[in-house]
């Protein structure tokens, strides 16, 4: 960005080979074979970066040194994530894409213009692994539906659920049932807002499709949201707040910002098939904040969650922040001590997802435009320490300058989707007689229910 005729950089480490690239263009792309020798060359070291403009003045300037530290250990080499226009009148055009994080390939797994422009989200991964996959469809042209991929098959259950928990080794799936209302405001950053009228909990079988109600998960005076296993499969971890609804007469157009969700957790015998006692870990009332999306690290190490103003939506609040747990230093009474960690800008954090060595996260990030979220990665030490985001790279780096579509629920794999696109449209469009049973005196929600 800086006003020059020409520009230079140079990157070098304590080993390797020296890369330099001259250009007329401000647009430097280094060359992908060095750069992989310099990376190797420097593994656990640090790597330097030099960038010098001429000006109109015929004087080079050159600019601080920029220091980075190259990684001991691996990310995951696959990232899944929605692309789909930021605005609420234009989320008709939406896909589902998977990218080499060591190539700048990309390829769709998902596109809704294969069913009817309609609906395809909450894309999530059991334990990272691309054999095992959920979507939820909202289509009214071929039925609501949870598309799940498994042993290299896709099939779509009729139904519509929030948010899925798929149990670490088990065909248990958890899922959230609420109803989001979109809200639109005249004076705010961000026009948009989320209501949640109500939620619960629940699970069922996979081949069962029987959805029964967690006991304590489904308590009229709550709402419940954002269900996350801990990788031993033996907690589920969850957000809950008072229903602002269950008083009609004191009802008013803001009820639903005194909605703050604690972070809760529940305990579940895998060879019982039992539940525990809903606990406490981090009340709302003690922090000021409303806990959303809560991600367990898959060593069981750490849980990283966002902080926002109040209810489970943090995709539109421009403060919110991502904050850390050490799951192994609660006090004697079950609580915990939140931080707010390094990966943090001035505007919204959310959807973040763990590598499966625990190493690495990526979220989506709007610190670059508040109308944008772009995937940004960052390492996290076993101390919980974080290493500065970076945004994912592409092969044009000014890609993101002019992509009028935002990037939500990036998340990390151990490998592609194999599964060919045209066998999922072909689970939406016949998913052969498999429903989701409720519980009675509950529906499931209507495709207008998620935004």
């Amino acid at each position: 960005l800086e006003p020059g005729t020409r520009f230079r950089a140079r990157v070098h480490g304590q080993a390797g080979t020296p890369i330099e690239v001259s250009t007329r263009s401000p647009s430097i792309t280094l060359p992908e074979a060095p750069w992989r020798r310099l990376l190797t060359s420097n593994v656990g070291g640090k790597l330097y970066l030099d960038v010098s403009v001429l000006g109109d003045d015929h004087q080079w300037r050159k600019f601080a040194t920029i220091t980075n530290r190259v990684a001991r250990e691996e990310i995951d080499p696959i990232m899944l994530y929605r692309k789909i226009h930021p605005a609420h009148n234009t989320w008709s055009e939406m896909g589902i894409f998977q990218r080499e994080l060591r190539t700048f390939e990309e390829t769709p797994v998902l596109e809704n213009r294969r069913f009817a422009n309609d609906c395809c989200h909450c894309h999530l991964l059991r334990n990272n692994d691309p054999n095992t996959l959920t979507v939820d469809i909202r289509s009214p042209h071929y039925e609501n539906s949870l598309l799940v991929v498994s042993n290299g098959m896709a099939t779509a259950i009729q139904g519509s659920v929030g948010f899925v928990a798929w149990h670490p080794w088990t065909n248990l799936l958890v899922c959230s049932i609420s109803k989001p209302r979109l809200m639109l405001h005249a004076a705010r950053n961000d026009m948009r807002d989320i209501a949640e009228l109500d939620g619960w909990i629940g699970c069922f079988w996979l081949g069962e499709d029987v959805v029964r109600k967690i006991p304590g998960l489904a308590e009229p005076g709550r709402l419940m949201a954002s269900p996350a296993w801990s990788p031993d499969g033996r907690y589920l971890y969850y957000c809950s707040a008072p229903n602002p609804w269950t008083n009609m007469a004191t009802l008013t157009a803001t009820s639903h910002t005194i909605a703050k969700y604690d972070l809760m957790r529940i305990a579940y015998n895998p060879e019982r098939k039992t539940w525990g006692q809903p606990e406490l870990l981090l009340p709302a009332r003690q922090t000021g904040f409303s806990v959303a999306q809560p991600r367990l690290s898959p060593d069981g190490r750490w849980l990283f969650f966002c902080a926002i103003a109040y209810g489970c939506w943090p995709t539109y609040d421009a403060k919110s922040d991502l904050y850390a747990i050490d799951l192994q230093a609660g006090n004697a009474t079950g609580q915990f001590a939140a931080r707010r960690l390094e990966l943090n800008s001035s505007e919204c954090e959310s959807w973040l997802s763990w590598s499966s060595n625990s190493r690495w996260v990526v979220f989506s990030s709007k610190r670059v435009s508040p109308l944008f979220n772009r995937p940004y990665l960052a390492y996290v030490a076993p101390s919980g320490e974080c290493g500065k985001p970076f945004v994912l790279p592409q092969r044009d780096p000014t890609y993101y300058d002019s992509l009028t579509k935002t990037f939500t629920i990036p998340t990390l794999a151990k490998g592609l989707v194999l599964v060919p696109e045209r066998q999922l449209i072909y689970a939406i469009k016949h998913p052969r007689g498999r429903s989701l049973v409720m519980p009675e005196g509950t529906s499931a929600p209507r495709p207008e229910d998620h935004p």
